[in-house]
């Protein structure tokens, strides 16, 4: 395979591999603003079922008597919902959009290369030994290996391209011999 060839390949594979980080980064974007409408959504709902709670727990009930029952040592004002349903279906939406982001910010961590310790719950690097914030040792997982593969397999190849110039070399030897 002559130098241009080579050069060539290589520079192909480079810009498939930048294309692909590109890609990643676009996504980790996406995904980044999925969670920040998730989370503003779930803080929308939660105003809108305190609000509800409020009215449901306290409609009719006087500022007079709230101090009285707060001020009575064991009161104990029982609360009853007539509109449980659609505190319900919020609380339901409420964790679907928990899911997602707990969905999006692993798949963020995947494309990143971050995990989070299970000890202490901070984002680490992936392939670390120890948590850094804590020094909970991390179990390695066996995709470590796997990475190394096609490192180890992209090694030969400019060792593929020494002994093609190593004939070379010796060629010119030999006439100077």
């Amino acid at each position: 395979m002559s130098f241009w060839e080579e050069f060539g390949q290589r520079i192909t594979k480079e810009s498939r591999k930048a294309l692909q980080r590109t890609r990643d980064l676009a996504s980790v974007v996406s995904m980044n603003a999925d969670i920040s409408d998730s989370k503003r959504k779930i803080n929308d709902l939660y105003a809108e079922l305190g609000q509800l709670l409020v009215k449901e727990a306290f409609e009719g009930v006087t500022a007079e008597q709230l101090r009285s029952a707060i001020s009575e040592e064991n009161a104990v004002h029982e609360i009853t919902l007539s509109n449980w349903q659609e505190i319900y279906s919020k609380v339901m939406f409420i964790r679907s959009e928990e899911e997602v982001i707990a969905l999006n910010e692993s798949k963020i961590g995947e494309l990143t290369l971050e995990s989070k310790c299970p000890e202490c719950g901070k984002v680490i690097t992936k392939g670390m030994l120890f948590c850094p914030a804590c020094g909970t040792k991390l179990a390695q997982p066996e995709e470590a290996a796997d990475s190394e593969t096609p490192a180890e397999a992209a090694a030969p190849a400019p060792a593929e391209a020494a002994p093609e110039e190593a004939p070379a070399a010796d060629t010119a030897e030999k006439p100077a011999e």
